[in-house]
């Protein structure tokens, strides 16, 4: 486990110098890079797992540009970058992990984003509670086929 963790904490010190170069880059206001998923975690496997990157901006030529950055960094390491934008006019619950990352490159976080996490956050809860319905609903109709096939 020691050695999975050295490699965990190798990658968090690849994201702080890639953070440096990318406020050198493109300044530091304006967008925020969310990383999420296995890959600062001891779970991440090399060679299998990919990395999980959401960026935010209201600027998409910006998007497109940091998009294709970060995709010729990764892929020059062998690391299937797997980048997305998080469209605020989609509230969706694919949005809370990414939102709530420990790991974002910049302060830029403002209130409507703030908004839009809210919003993603009931649907998740919605998400959730119309699953975990539906479940109950499959399992009482097992139940009561089951208590059928006894009689």
């Amino acid at each position: 486990m020691t050695d999975l963790k050295e490699q965990a904490r190798r990658r968090l010190r690849n994201l702080l110098a890639l953070q440096e170069e990318m406020i050198h880059r493109f300044g530091d206001t304006d967008y925020n890079v969310f990383i999420f998923g296995s890959y600062p975690t001891v779970r991440y496997v090399d060679g299998k797992s990919d990395i999980d990157i959401a960026i935010y901006t209201k600027d998409f030529s910006l998007y497109k540009k940091i998009a294709l950055f970060l995709d010729d960094y990764f892929e020059e390491q062998h690391i299937d970058p797997d980048i997305f934008y998080i469209d605020t006019t989609m509230d969706a619950p694919l949005f809370c992990a990414p939102l709530k990352s420990a790991i974002q490159f910049t302060d830029y976080f403002p209130e409507e984003l703030h908004a839009f996490e809210a919003r993603c956050r009931v649907k998740l809860d919605e998400t959730k509670a119309k699953m975990a319905e539906e479940a109950l609903h499959t399992a009482s109709e097992n139940a009561s086929s089951e208590s059928e096939g006894q009689s």
